[in-house]
C-alpha cells in the first residue's frame, strides 16, 4: 500500500504544474528565445556560443523507503568557430549529485568527490576538406556504437537515456562507459564528415589506465605504463533517407518535435584489443561491439508528430562468458531496445513507451525492463517537464521486478 500511495502522490506532483501552466498559457510571456552567442566579426561568421543547462530529479523506487531529489546534470558547454577552418569546444559540470553525496567541505573533498566538476569534453578541429573531412583531437564524444551513444542530453525524448536501473543493462547505449573512458568520453583522435547524405565518424583512442586485482574472470588491464591494451578504435556511420541532419558537433538530436523528417539508418562498432585479462597479463582478451539502428522522427500532420528508434546491440568481452563489470556496461551478450513517442503539438503534451530485453550470458535468464513517460514542453526542448515510471527484472534466478518513477525538471539556454 505505501508504494502505491507513493505512486500516485508523485503522478499527483506531476500533473498539478501541466494543469496550471496550461490554464495559464494564454497569460504568458514571450518565450521565443535566441542562443547565446557572441559575435566575433560583423556577420557572425566567426562566434562563441554558451550553452547550459540543469537536469533536476524527484525520484522513488520500489527499493527505497523514501523519495530522493538530486541533480542529474549541471553543465556548461562553449565553443567557438574562429575562422571556417578550426573549432574548438570545452563542456564541463557534474552528474547524479544528491544528499548521499554531498561533500561537507567542497574546499578539501575530503568527504567525497562526487561534488567536484569535471571536464566532459575539450576538442580542437581542422576542416581538411570542409563537411567532407574534419579531423580533431583531445577528450571527446564521436563515438561508436550507435546513435544513443552519440545522444544529445539537451534534447532526449525520453527522460534519460535508456537503462533505468530495473535491469541488467544500465546505460546500455554508453556500451564502454567507466571501463576505459572518462565517463563516455575518449581521449584521442578522429575523423567525421559528410557524403551526401552519408556520414560518418571515426577514433582511435588512448585508452584510461584501469588496472585491477587479477583473478580467474576477465578483468580491465589497461596499462599505458606497459603499453598493454592502450588503444581502441570506434566508429558509427549512418544514412540520412530524408532530411540531411547536421554533424557540426557530435550530439544527435533526441526529437525535433515535428520541425524536421528525418530518416536515418546507422551502424557502428568499438573495437578494444586486449583490453581483458585472465588470470595473469599475458592471457589476453579483446573486446569487441557492434550495434545497427533506425531512427524516424517526423510530423504526421498540423496537430501531430511521432519519434521512434529502433536498435540491436551485440556487447562480447572476450571468449569466455565470465565477465561482469560490476558498472554501468553489461557483459557479454544482445539488448534489443525500442522507444516510440507522438506528440500532441497543440497540447504541447509527448506521452512515450520504451522497452528493451537483454540476453547476457553473465545471467540465467533475460533481463527485461518497459517505460512510459510524458513530456510536457513549456517552450520546446528548452523548458520542459517529464515524468517516467519504468519496471523491470534482472536476469538472475528468482529476481523480482522492480518499480521505478522519476519527475524531471529540465531547462537550457
Amino acid at each position: 500500500m505505501k508504494k502505491a500511495r507513493l505512486i500516485v502522490f508523485l503522478f499527483v506532483i506531476g500533473l498539478i504544474p501541466i494543469a496550471t501552466w496550461g490554464q495559464q498559457e494564454d497569460a504568458e510571456a514571450d518565450h521565443t528565445y535566441k542562443p547565446l552567442q557572441i559575435k566575433l566579426n560583423e556577420d557572425g561568421s566567426k562566434y562563441v556560443r554558451f550553452i547550459m543547462w540543469h537536469q533536476l530529479w524527484l525520484e522513488g523506487n520500489s527499493n527505497q523507503k523514501s523519495l530522493r531529489y538530486s541533480i542529474r546534470r549541471s553543465r556548461f558547454l562553449a565553443y567557438a568557430q574562429i575562422s571556417p577552418r578550426f573549432l574548438i569546444l570545452t563542456h564541463f559540470g557534474l552528474n547524479n549529485l544528491n544528499a548521499g553525496n554531498l561533500t561537507a567541505n567542497p574546499n578539501t573533498q575530503s568527504d567525497n568527490q562526487s561534488s567536484l566538476l569535471f571536464l566532459h569534453d575539450a576538442w580542437a578541429e581542422f576542416a581538411v576538406v570542409p563537411e567532407k573531412l574534419h579531423v580533431g583531437s583531445g577528450l571527446h564524444y564521436w563515438n561508436g556504437i550507435s546513435r544513443l551513444t552519440n545522444q544529445s542530453t539537451l534534447n532526449m525524448m525520453t527522460l534519460d537515456n535508456p537503462g533505468a536501473g530495473n535491469s541488467d543493462v544500465r546505460l546500455f547505449p554508453w556500451n564502454n562507459i567507466t571501463t576505459s573512458d572518462q565517463f563516455a568520453r575518449h581521449l584521442g583522435i578522429y575523423a567525421k564528415g559528410s557524403l551526401g547524405n552519408f556520414q560518418y565518424r571515426i577514433s582511435a583512442n588512448n585508452a584510461r589506465n584501469n588496472i585491477g586485482l587479477l583473478g580467474s574472470t576477465p578483468s580491465y588491464q589497461v596499462d599505458n605504463a606497459t603499453g598493454e591494451g592502450v588503444w581502441n578504435y570506434a566508429g558509427y556511420f549512418k544514412y540520412d533517407l530524408l532530411d540531411k541532419e547536421s554533424d557540426k558537433l557530435p550530439y544527435f538530436v533526441g526529437s525535433y518535435l515535428g520541425k524536421k523528417k528525418v530518416f536515418s539508418i546507422g551502424a557502428g562498432f568499438f573495437h578494444h584489443p586486449n583490453a581483458l585479462a585472465v588470470n595473469n597479463l599475458e592471457d589476453r582478451e579483446s573486446v569487441t561491439h557492434f550495434a545497427v539502428d533506425a531512427f524516424y522522427d517526423a510530423p504526421l500532420n498540423e496537430k501531430l508528430a511521432i519519434s521512434a528508434l529502433g536498435a540491436y546491440y551485440n556487447f562480447n568481452y572476450g571468449s569466455t562468458d565470465g565477465f561482469a563489470s560490476g558498472g554501468l556496461v553489461p557483459s557479454s551478450g544482445s539488448v534489443v531496445h525500442g522507444q516510440v513517442g507522438l506528440l500532441f503539438r497543440d497540447l504541447k503534451l509527448m506521452p512515450y513507451l520504451t522497452y528493451n530485453t537483454a540476453d547476457l550470458d553473465f545471467t540465467p535468464n533475460t533481463s527485461n525492463e518497459f517505460g512510459i513517460g510524458l513530456n510536457y514542453f513549456l517552450n520546446s526542448h528548452f523548458a520542459k517537464i517529464t515524468a517516467e515510471f519504468t519496471t523491470g527484472s534482472r536476469g538472475a534466478t528468482g529476481a523480482e521486478s522492480s518499480n521505478i518513477f522519476r519527475l524531471q525538471t529540465h531547462i537550457f539556454l
